[in-house]
């Protein structure tokens, strides 16, 4: 897997303006991340594959220097200060068709900076930057599952998406909102976002959607969660719940009679409840797990596969919490509650690892990706079946 080369020297050498330009060559092929550390070469990430992309290494001043240019001075006193740094980059176009851009076209960066020893050189910048994609896929073209489909966008409550980074999750968040803005109308689209990645821009929609970042719009997802409720919302995003006062809120807006949409870190449906319900004090746990399992409508893990033909595929497991899930899982302690769902999910053949088995036996991946969802006794125990 390679990566068409990029000639700085013909851009006059690694400054301000052919790092831009860099980064739009990266987006239009396909690249997910770019890297670049002090003391070494830019290497980029084309299908979940790590490149090289230059022959040179960026000294760390130099690093620093097109840190100041292309995004703040503020930055690298931050990092000094060991705090890192999260923020959008956006790249448009002029009528000079700078860094490749058409006038008016626009390509979005996720950025994260950070300080770092690497190699040799202690307290040197680390930026790692993920192409956003500048149209939001419809999604049937994710491969969503039929059954899903419709259970997507309930009238209310409260639906995860959960996975690994970079597994797909702001992706198939923005695809809901695009199909929520062109399928039902009148429900408002609030989102709160760290940073904002997608655009939501519909122009075709009767009320566009409102995207606040936290930090610059809004202080917290909880804070957006507190004052949404007065904002007429139809679907509420919030970018992570990754604090009790955001678990708490959404668990309120589904309640109240909204859709509230987020991710978590999770790898599977089984481990989500438990690891929310880590996120508050021991002794609020039960009351917590009872208003989560009322309020959820369904869970969705995903990951991406790297496939044997140098891309990538999303695989997914998932459940949705109906009535005669609420009601199975009702008998409970919510301590169960894990262990009954892997097992519902595992007799059903239904599991991430079955879906990754499959798909080795049909050749779409190879043993080596297989091994990043099953054990090798797994895989054994299987081949003997």
């Amino acid at each position: 897997m390679t990566l068409p080369a990029f000639n700085f020297h013909e851009h006059g050498g690694l400054h301000a303006d052919s790092l831009r330009a860099f980064l739009v060559h990266c987006a239009r092929n396909s690249v997910s991340d770019i890297f670049l550390q002090g003391g070494g070469p830019l290497v980029v990430d084309l299908h979940g594959r790590k490149v090289r992309a230059s022959e040179f290494r960026i000294e760390p001043p130099q690093l620093t220097r097109l840190m100041d240019d292309v995004f703040s001075e503020q930055i690298k006193g931050n990092l000094k200060a060991g705090k890192g740094v999260d923020r959008a980059l956006q790249l448009t176009g002029d009528m000079y068709n700078r860094y490749g851009l058409e006038r008016g076209e626009s390509l979005r960066f996720r950025c994260n900076f950070v300080q770092a020893t690497i190699g040799d050189y202690d307290m040197v910048p680390a930026l790692t930057l993920r192409t956003i994609p500048t149209v939001i896929p419809e999604l049937d073209e994710l491969g969503l599952e039929e059954d899903l489909l419709p259970c997507l966008l309930p009238h209310k409550g409260l639906g995860l998406i959960t996975g690994e980074t970079g597994s797909g999750k702001s992706t198939l968040l923005a695809s809901t909102y695009q199909y929520t803005a062109r399928n039902d109308p009148d429900r408002k689209i609030v989102t709160a976002e760290d940073p904002i990645e997608f655009l939501l821009n519909f122009p075709d929609a009767i009320l566009m959607p409102e995207q606040s970042q936290i930090g610059r719009d809004v202080a917290s997802f909880a804070e957006h969660l507190r004052l949404t409720l007065r904002r007429a919302p139809g679907v509420i995003g919030v970018g992570e719940i990754r604090d009790p006062e955001t678990l708490s809120g959404a668990i309120m807006n589904g309640q109240s009679g909204h859709l509230c949409l987020s991710t978590m870190h999770t790898n599977s449906p089984g481990e989500t409840i438990p690891r929310a319900l880590m996120l508050v004090p021991e002794d609020q746990r039960e009351a917590m797990a009872w208003n989560l399992l009322s309020n959820l409508q369904y869970v969705i893990t995903q990951r991406l596969l790297r496939t044997t033909d140098g891309k990538r595929q999303s695989v997914r497991e998932y459940l949705v919490f109906d009535d005669e899930v609420k009601e199975s899982l009702g008998q409970l302690k919510h301590t169960q509650w894990r262990n009954w769902i892997d097992n519902r999910l595992s007799e059903r053949g239904e599991r991430m690892s079955d879906k990754a088995w499959r798909m080795y036996q049909a050749g779409r991946i190879d043993r080596k990706e297989l091994l990043t969802v099953i054990s090798p006794r797994e895989i054994t125990r299987r081949e003997a079946l």
